[in-house]
C-alpha cells in the first residue's frame, strides 16, 4: 500500500473562480490521500483592517474556501507573509471557514502554539508528518507573541518538531515558503537551510514563495523542490499572467518516497490548466542544472546584481537619503516630501528598513553582496 499526496504552490482567487482549475488536475486532487496547496491570503471579511507593513496587502474571495474544497484540497498551509496582512480577526475567520469545510490547517494559527502545530496523517498504514514554515516577514511569529500568525523556518521549535516527529511517522514533509522572488534558482542559505532539515530528519521539502518554478534534487535520502510557482494567482499583477509552474504527485511507502511525477500547469483562459511539458517556458534541464554547474558563482553574481538593481535604493529610501544621481526634479520633490510630509514619511522608511532587516532572503542578499564587495571579489 502507499499514500499519495499532491501538492501545489500559491493560490489566491481574488475574483470568486469557481472553476480555477481544470478537470484533469481536479480528478488528481481529489483521487489524492492529501491534497494541499499555500492558501496565500486570509479571506475577505467585513471591516477588514491591513496592518502596517511594506509592501502589498493581499486577500482572497471568501468563496474561495469552498472551491477550493470542490475542488478537492483537504490540506492548506497558511505559513506565508500574507496570511496575516489584516490581523487577527480576518485570520481568526480564515481560520473558521477552513474548519467549516474540514480542511486541515498548518504553519499558522490564531496563538503561537497552533501556528507552530504538525499534523501526523495516518492513511493506508503509513503515517506521515506534516510541518510548515515561512520566511520572517510580516505576520511571522518569530517569537511567542501574544497574537496569532505563522511559524518561523529558522525558529527552534521547527527543528524539534522534526526531531519528535522521526519517532512517531514513517515520512516527514516540510512545506516551506521562502526565497527570493521571479529567480529561477535558490540562493544559497536556502539550499544549506533546506539541507540542514533534512539532515534532521525532513524526507521531502516542498516549496514556494519565489512566484517562478525553480529545479529540484536529491539530498541522500530526502528530496527537496525547491519552488513549484503559482498554482492559481489573480491578485494585481498576475491576473494576465500564464503562471507556468508545476506541481508534485509524490507516492510514498513506509519506507519512504516510492516515486514522483512532475504535473506541468499553466494559467488558460483565467484556469490552471495541465499541459504537457513541451508547452510550458521552463525546462527541469536547465532549472536542475542551474543547481549544478557554477552554482556558487551564478549566487554571487545575482546576489551582487540584485543589490545594485533594488536594494541600495531600497536602503537610499528608507535611511532618507537622496540618490546620489538625482535629477533637479528629484531634488525639489525630495525636499518638498521631508518638510511637509515629515511625520508620515518617518513611519514609511522605519516600515521599508524593517521591511529590508527582519525579512531573510533580503538580509541574506545584502550581506552577501556587501560582503563580496567589501572583500573585493
Amino acid at each position: 500500500m502507499t499514500l499519495k499526496l499532491f501538492a501545489c504552490g500559491d493560490i489566491v482567487n481574488l475574483r470568486s473562480k469557481k472553476d480555477f482549475v481544470d478537470e484533469k488536475i481536479k480528478n488528481l486532487i481529489q483521487s489524492s490521500d492529501i491534497s494541499i496547496c499555500n492558501f496565500e491570503a486570509p479571506i475577505e471579511t467585513n471591516n477588514m483592517k491591513a496592518i502596517k507593513k511594506a509592501g502589498p496587502h493581499v486577500y482572497q474571495s471568501k468563496k474561495s474556501i469552498e472551491y477550493l474544497s470542490e475542488a478537492g484540497f483537504n490540506m492548506v498551509s497558511l505559513a506565508n507573509n500574507h496570511i496575516y496582512d489584516y490581523g487577527q480577526e480576518s485570520l481568526d475567520n480564515t481560520i473558521v471557514e477552513l474548519n467549516k469545510y474540514n480542511i486541515d490547517i498548518i504553519g499558522a494559527g490564531v496563538d503561537f502554539d497552533s501556528a507552530y502545530e504538525t499534523k501526523i496523517m495516518d492513511k493506508n498504514g503509513i503515517r506521515i508528518g506534516v510541518i510548515a514554515a515561512a520566511e520572517n516577514e510580516f505576520g511571522c511569529l518569530y517569537e511567542n507573541q501574544n497574537r496569532g500568525g505563522y511559524s518561523w523556518i529558522f525558529h527552534y521549535e521547527i527543528e524539534d518538531n522534526i526531531r519528535k516527529l522521526k519517532d512517531e511517522v514513517d515520512v516527514i514533509v516540510l512545506i516551506a515558503h521562502a526565497g527570493v522572488e521571479e529567480i529561477d534558482f535558490p540562493i544559497k542559505e536556502w539550499r544549506d537551510r533546506y539541507k540542514r532539515l533534512c539532515d534532521i530528519g525532513v524526507d521531502m521539502v516542498i516549496g514556494h514563495h519565489p512566484h517562478v518554478p525553480q529545479g529540484y534534487e536529491k539530498y541522500y535520502n530526502s528530496m527537496i523542490f525547491y519552488s513549484l510557482g503559482n498554482f492559481y494567482f489573480d491578485s494585481a499583477g498576475y491576473e494576465n499572467k500564464s503562471d507556468d509552474s508545476y506541481s508534485v504527485l509524490l507516492d510514498f511507502s513506509k519506507n519512504g518516497l516510492k516515486d514522483f511525477e512532475i504535473i506541468y500547469h499553466k494559467k488558460i483562459d483565467g484556469q490552471t490548466c495541465m499541459v504537457k511539458k513541451e508547452e510550458v517556458s521552463f525546462s527541469f534541464y536547465i532549472l536542475n542544472g542551474l543547481l549544478e554547474n557554477n552554482y556558487l558563482k551564478r549566487n554571487d553574481e545575482m546576489c551582487i546584481e540584485l543589490f545594485h538593481k533594488y536594494y541600495y535604493s531600497y536602503y537610499e529610501s528608507a535611511l532618507g537619503v537622496l540618490d546620489k544621481d538625482a535629477t533637479f526634479i528629484q531634488i525639489v520633490k525630495f525636499m518638498i516630501k521631508k518638510l511637509f510630509f515629515k511625520n508620515r514619511n518617518l513611519d514609511n522608511k522605519k516600515l521599508m528598513l524593517l521591511h529590508n532587516i527582519r525579512i531573510d532572503s533580503h538580509r541574506f542578499v545584502v550581506q552577501r553582496a556587501l560582503s563580496l564587495m567589501s572583500e573585493g571579489k
